[in-house]
């Protein structure tokens, strides 16, 4: 079976659009048509359905999609057994990025990654389901690794923390509880929150704790970048659970009050399959994110 087939419907399967997936490959858009059109016939299968206005994977392309990644990995695998060194890496690898994600440059680790490796095609992505999205993508073999927000207990995952945190609530300076020395989740429980989309894994801590305490919550406003809450809680659209190092931007206008019945944490992590063998690639780009981890910023 044919590498470059087997790429060019993995690119396929991810953009659903030949213009997209042909400009990403570097080759014309009836190359890419002739390609697929090749590996079907080689399979003896329809592995997308075609129109003029969209792609999608047929049942069997799904079962495919996969199987065409491992395929594709252990290629390289095998590549690098018999090949020196000396002459690079090659392959793909796809990273999952949180959205307002800063204390991993993530624009210079991909910048020294790729002068070290040109060989690799290097491409990043976020999900709008944040962390629990990312981890999705890495068990649908459609991500390699990504950076999650999350204390990973899945045997399906391996994980390496990178920066914990442990949530306090914020409130605007002039709320009633500001001058409270300590506050339980039953006492905010009325409050409006400003939170995450549900997905990311600082939301689902919080809910989590609400449920175990068989407490509900009315979070009003949804940002999809933390960084910003803090500034929604300084304007008193409501109160939030984060770290306190994320009031600091917005100064006096934000109290951080400690909750005394519970502690929520969670973990800033880069994580990938455990159940796929790790590829050079991904081995290469673990081993540069510790240089590229930002010590001034939160988040």
């Amino acid at each position: 079976m044919d590498q470059k087939r087997l790429e060019y419907f993995i690119t396929l399967a991810e953009e659903l659009n030949f213009t997209r997936a042909a400009q990403r490959l570097h080759i014309t858009q009836s190359t890419l048509s002739a390609g697929i059109k090749a590996l079907e016939q080689d399979l003896r299968t329809e592995l997308l359905h075609r129109s003029t206005r969209s792609v999608e994977l047929t049942e069997t392309g799904g079962a495919f999609l996969p199987e065409a990644r491992t395929a594709i990995e252990a290629l390289d695998r095998a590549r690098a057994a018999v090949e020196p060194f000396s002459m690079g890496l090659r392959g793909s690898l796809t990273v999952g990025v949180l959205s307002g994600l800063t204390v991993i440059d993530v624009p210079a680790l991909a910048g020294e990654f790729h002068r070290r490796h040109p060989g690799v095609r290097l491409r990043t992505e976020t999900s709008q389901r944040g962390t629990s999205g990312l981890i999705g993508r890495i068990k649908e073999s459609q991500v390699d690794v990504a950076f999650v927000g999350a204390d990973i207990k899945d045997e399906h995952l391996r994980s390496r923390a990178i920066k914990r945190y442990e949530a306090q609530l914020l409130v605007p300076a002039d709320h009633p509880l500001s001058r409270r020395k300590s506050v339980r989740l039953s006492d905010v429980a009325d409050e409006s929150f400003i939170d995450m989309p549900v997905g990311f894994g600082q939301r689902q801590i919080a809910d989590d704790a609400f449920t175990r305490a068989e407490l509900s919550r009315r979070v009003l406003i949804e940002v999809s970048d933390i960084t910003t809450i803090a500034d929604y809680v300084a304007h008193g659209l409501g109160v939030a659970l984060l770290p306190p190092d994320f009031a600091a931007t917005a100064g006096d206008a934000i109290r951080t009050i400690p909750l005394a019945d519970v502690r929520l944490t969670w973990t800033l992590s880069v994580v990938a399959s455990a159940t796929r063998p790790p590829t050079r690639a991904l081995h290469a780009f673990l081993d540069l994110i510790p240089h590229h981890v930002r010590g001034d910023r939160v988040f």
